[in-house]
């Protein structure tokens, strides 16, 4: 069961872009200096990251973002695609003070980032990709008209699918994630349907990511457990972004942070201690194909 996490929160809404987005800060006693930014995945929001919040606050200042169209930012009805999105985070950053952070997204968070640094190439101190899928197109349809059917749901409907589909949930957590995507702009999932239909959008997401020059740690599970990261293009990612690195969490699924916090943080933090007063350009990371047993 996800709790609230014991570090205080500090909501406020910043202006970027002509909309309003909501950041959680936190902020534990014996946090270091290096800020880190987390963005969830589609049809979620900040509340999302609250297994590992605890954890990550004790070593480093949090900002946890709702993106546009999520929780409690603005919620226009067009302008989901990844450069919005990116757009924001670069409006986001100097907005709250913040130079040369370390970026951690999860899903969709990690594409808007990796659409961020494409262009910011060195501006992150590193970047952590959690199950970020390098995969779009037609494939991708399913789960995104599974998106929409949920978001036309009542909370209560949607709670009682959760429910359902996930019997190891508490009905807290199942009411939680049913606000969470029901209360999502409708635009969010239409945006990216129209996208993903598109033949003219580009097929491949990792050949662009050989401007990428800040460290980036990728986390992925198991294909077979739900994980929307194929092994082979993980393999590529490692091979194409210079200073990568490659986790694999075995028999973990798409949200490893919430399923797996114990491992996800194993594979997270030493990679983010070590970018605390590491110089511009980069830090030795281990072998690019590392695999932690999740228990």
């Amino acid at each position: 069961m996800a709790i609230p996490p014991h570090t205080p929160g500090r909501e406020h809404q910043v202006r970027v872009n002509g909309l309003s987005i909501a950041v959680t800060e936190y902020t534990a006693i014996s946090a270091g200096t290096l800020p880190l930014v987390l963005l969830h995945g589609v049809g979620s929001r900040g509340t999302s990251w609250w297994p590992v919040i605890d954890p990550l606050a004790e070593r480093f200042p949090l900002y946890v973002v709702d993106l546009r169209g999520h929780g409690r930012s603005s919620k226009p009805a067009t302008g989901y695609r990844r450069p919005d999105y990116a757009a924001d985070l670069a409006a986001l950053l100097p907005a709250l003070g913040l130079e040369r952070p370390a970026l951690l997204g999860h899903s969709l968070g990690g594409l808007i980032t990796l659409h961020w640094a494409v262009s910011h190439p060195d501006e992150a101190a590193g970047i952590i990709l959690e199950d970020t899928s390098f995969r779009g197109g037609r494939n991708v349809l399913p789960a995104i008209d599974g998106w929409l059917d949920l978001n036309a749901l009542s909370a209560d409907e949607a709670a009682a699918y959760y429910g359902r589909q996930y019997p190891s949930w508490a009905a807290d957590d199942c009411r939680r994630r049913a606000e969470t995507i029901t209360s999502t702009a409708r635009g969010v999932f239409v945006d990216l349907r129209v996208e993903a239909a598109d033949p003219r959008t580009p097929a491949d997401r990792i050949s662009p990511l050989n401007a990428v020059a800040s460290p980036v740690l990728l986390i992925h599970g198991d294909p077979d457990t739900g994980s929307m990261v194929a092994r082979e293009d993980a393999d590529r990612f490692a091979d194409v972004v210079s200073q990568s690195q490659v986790v694999r969490i075995p028999n973990a699924g798409h949200s490893i942070h919430r399923d797996f916090p114990d491992a996800f943080l194993a594979a997270a933090l030493p990679f983010l201690l070590s970018l605390e007063g590491a110089p511009r350009g980069g830090v030795a990371l281990p072998h690019p194909d590392t695999a932690w047993e999740a228990v």
